[in-house]
């Protein structure tokens, strides 16, 4: 099953009004949060909110995780009760920094199926990486588990954990941003980039995540319902590329045709590289396109 996931807002879950508005967005998935959003006198009136609005079908039909608590909470426990795989598609796990920790949650997960009469395997798991602990063990991280989708980068825990500022954040994530996704891509799984944090700067969100999109991440975690359609343009194929891709598949298809093993496009040799790289274009557009064709939101 593909996933997409170019924008992936995280909603309070104690906030109706929030999750009114996260319920008529266009966000490709919504990340019910239970953890750092919500107050911890606030977390029981959150599960409850938000089994209300689960069991009310409101979000039915929509890609749907819950950011739970750390391991050894007793918050951990109480946010288990609701998970439940027929309706929340996976969950985000805060603070991961090693393989044990995933293992203990897969284990905890796999307690959710059998309660519930699911396949084992059946909730995902998009781990939070966003310590340096985490971006050191990222690749054993990623490989760890047949449940995860996804590697969710988190860059303001992230910088605090290296005592960095916020003067130079972008040249301070060149380093996890680039280790996230290799460890993502080689493991076939989606890289998603840091929240941007300045919520009405649309032309700095696009410089910012465009840059993440030419590094190889496939979507961003966003705050604010502002930035789901900047995301959802920034994770696909522009026009361009697009038509770059078609203009190198018809380059290569007519130089076969000709019985040519070489082909070039505006001077330029087409090797394979190049063929890949437009293949996956024209894959990525035409799921962009058939995820907006069928109606999903």
């Amino acid at each position: 099953m593909k996933y997409l996931l170019r924008s992936m807002l995280f909603v309070p879950a104690y906030n109706e009004k929030f999750l009114d508005k996260a319920a008529g967005s266009e966000a490709d998935a919504i990340i019910f949060d239970l953890e750092d959003a919500v107050p911890p006198e606030k977390r029981e009136a959150a599960r409850e909110i938000l089994g209300r609005y689960l069991a009310e079908g409101v979000f039915d039909g929509r890609q749907l995780f819950v950011r739970i608590n750390e391991l050894g909470s007793r918050d951990l426990m109480r946010d288990l009760e609701l998970i439940d795989g027929n309706r929340i598609l996976g969950v985000v796990p805060p603070k991961i920094k090693e393989v044990s920790q995933i293992q203990e949650i897969s284990g905890l997960l796999k307690k959710c199926e059998e309660r519930d009469g699911l396949k084992e395997g059946t909730i995902k798991l998009l781990p939070m990486i966003e310590t340096a602990g985490a971006v050191a063990n990222v690749q054993g991280i990623a490989g760890s588990s047949g449940r995860i989708i996804a590697l969710l980068f988190g860059g303001e825990d992230y910088l605090d954990s290296i005592w960095g500022t916020h003067e130079y954040s972008a040249k301070a994530f060149e380093m996890p941003r680039a280790m996230v996704v290799m460890a993502a891509r080689m493991n076939g799984l989606l890289p998603i980039d840091t929240p941007y944090l300045d919520l009405k700067n649309e032309e700095g969100f696009m410089a910012e995540e465009r840059m993440a999109y030419s590094m190889g991440f496939a979507g961003a975690l966003v705050v604010n319902p502002i930035q789901i359609p900047w995301a959802n343009r920034c994770f696909g194929p522009s026009e361009e590329e697009v038509a770059h891709a078609r203009a190198v598949l018809e380059t290569v298809e007519k130089a076969k045709e000709e019985g040519r093993s070489v082909a070039t496009l505006e001077g330029k040799l087409v090797g394979p590289p190049m063929l890949k790289r437009a293949n996956k274009v024209m894959e990525w557009a035409e799921e962009i396109a058939r995820h907006e064709r069928n109606g999903a939101k």
